[in-house]
């Protein structure tokens, strides 16, 4: 189905529209069969306002977190709603305006509302993940929030008592008293484990290294210096290495700290340039860091990563010839680049010849577009044969996203399940047993509908087996989370501090 630019924008218009209520454990009705199999709950976050005070973001990564809890089980679905309270969030409810400058936004009234405001607002909106009792909403750059798993009342900032107190002193610990904490962080399946990043500027540049036992112990974090500040969203995590894809990036820092520009205004990638690839040993001393020429490009996104037999890296991603501008988003879809569209590839890494190759996962992967790549948890290092993700049909240049993907990366093999002009949501697996793949959980915003539907695929063949319409329509979504009933702890059932605040 090829689609028109008019029919483009005019969805993604409808579906960045700020949700205006916030619900508690309402049940929703349920069309087909939801799988026995299916028992836990599934959490999403994303953007879900879009303006303050008449002024709107003018990027889509500025909108304030927005988290949604679906709880699955004996065939029912049940839905809860909540903004995450940080604090620019209730400082900007009290008083109806922006008071913080965002990722792409700027405060209205010129240079002089901007000049030297370098407290960016934390908007907690593009992930929330579940760890050793934790439910945290986490964003690029800045600390994550805790929330309550049973209410999303947010509780605090998270500290992980006291690992993430900046070690910097002067106006880099007043800007910023905790660390930064990637939105992106790897949860080993085998041993709990969890790893992160951060990337703080400065002389030098830092890539802060974050390991969280399956206790919720934080080791004290490992400082690796950057030659150059960079932008960086994910990593890949095997059994000896810590992966990460450097792009050519350019700040031009004084313009965004005199108001002159957005931090997104002040970012330049030269994706016609070689990434450099970092490979940094998962155990402290176990190996020296190694220093690899990348393909030109961009990546926001890893699927997976593994060592093979013969020591070398085996790397899956998303990779964008081209950086998609976001704030000329217009342009993106009336024009779209050569380039714009992600594509999911092979990367094989030598770290002691230090060469990388660039493969082919097959034709149907080389021309369908995909993103927001998921797959089955395991240990660390562990290959996955099979990844799921999100798509657009061959015929589509722009990064209109509208099918739910599946990819055989040992065949080549690629099935897709197509909605039309409807957005699809990141695909969360529900892993099933007896050797079954399971399921496929999504939010799918039904274009000119104003609604929003939680969609169940049999993962093996994409095949709808039940829908589920929310009470409101719900913005286009980041990342979420998938949490078995087993493993969630009893609820707290504390009251939000936040929130008493706030009255």
């Amino acid at each position: 189905m090829d689609l028109s630019a008019t029919d483009m924008l005019r969805v993604l218009s409808e579906a960045t529209t700020t949700v205006t209520e916030e619900l508690t454990d309402a049940a929703l009705t349920v069309h087909g069969e939801l799988p026995a199999g299916i028992d836990g709950l599934y959490f999403r976050n994303g953007p879900g306002r879009f303006e303050r005070g008449g002024q709107r973001y003018r990027h889509p990564f500025d909108g304030d977190g927005h988290v949604t809890r679906l709880d699955i089980a004996a065939g029912t679905v049940r839905y809860t709603n909540r903004f995450v309270r940080t604090k620019e969030y209730l400082a900007e409810e009290r008083t109806g305006r922006m008071r913080y400058r965002s990722f792409g936004t700027n405060l209205s009234g010129g240079l002089l509302r901007n000049l030297l405001r370098l407290n960016f607002k934390n908007a907690a909106n593009t992930s929330v993940r579940w760890h050793a009792g934790r439910l945290l909403a986490l964003w690029e750059g800045g600390a994550p929030y805790r929330l309550d798993p049973a209410t999303l009342a947010t509780l605090s900032q998270e500290d992980f008592d006291g690992g993430l107190a900046s070690p910097f002193s002067g106006i880099s610990r007043w800007l910023a008293p905790l660390l930064p904490f990637s939105a992106h962080p790897y949860i080993d399946g085998e041993t709990g484990e969890l790893t992160n990043f951060g990337l703080v500027s400065g002389s030098p540049n830092l890539l802060m290294l974050y390991r969280i036992g399956p206790d919720g112990h934080m080791d004290e974090p490992r400082q690796h210096p950057l030659n150059r500040f960079s932008f960086v969203h994910d990593l890949g995590v095997t059994r000896r290495w810590l992966c990460f894809l450097l792009p050519q990036a350019d700040f031009d820092m004084a313009r965004a700290m005199l108001g002159l520009t957005t931090a997104v205004g002040s970012l330049h990638i030269a994706t016609e340039r070689p990434m450099q690839v970092l490979l940094l040993p998962r155990q402290p001393g176990s190996a020296a860091p190694r220093w690899l020429t990348g393909p030109p490009g961009f990546v926001f996104h890893v699927a997976q990563a593994f060592d093979d037999d013969q020591g070398r890296l085996v790397l899956d991603l998303v990779r964008y010839g081209r950086y998609p501008e976001l704030d000329a988003i217009e342009d993106l879809f009336r024009d779209p680049p050569a380039g714009v569209a992600p594509r999911l590839e092979r990367l094989l890494l030598d770290p002691a010849g230090e060469r990388c190759e660039r493969l082919s996962l097959g034709a149907d992967a080389d021309n369908h577009a995909f993103e927001l790549p998921v797959s089955a948890p395991a240990a660390a290092g562990v290959p996955r044969r099979i990844l799921y993700g999100i798509g657009a049909l061959p015929e589509r240049r722009a990064p209109y996203l509208t099918s739910i993907m599946r990819l055989d990366t040992e065949t080549g093999a690629l099935s897709s399940r197509d909605f039309g002009l409807d957005l699809v949501g990141e695909p969360m697996l529900v892993p099933g047993t007896g050797g079954d793949e399971g399921w496929l959980l999504s939010l799918v915003f039904r274009a000119h509908q104003d609604r929003t539907e939680l969609v169940v695929l049999r993962a093996r063949d994409l095949s709808v087996q039940a829908t589920a319409t929310l009470p409101h329509a719900l913005p286009v979504g980041f990342h979420g989370c998938w949490v078995p009933r087993s493993e969630l702890a009893p609820a707290a059932g504390s009251p939000d501090p936040l929130d008493a605040m706030e009255r």
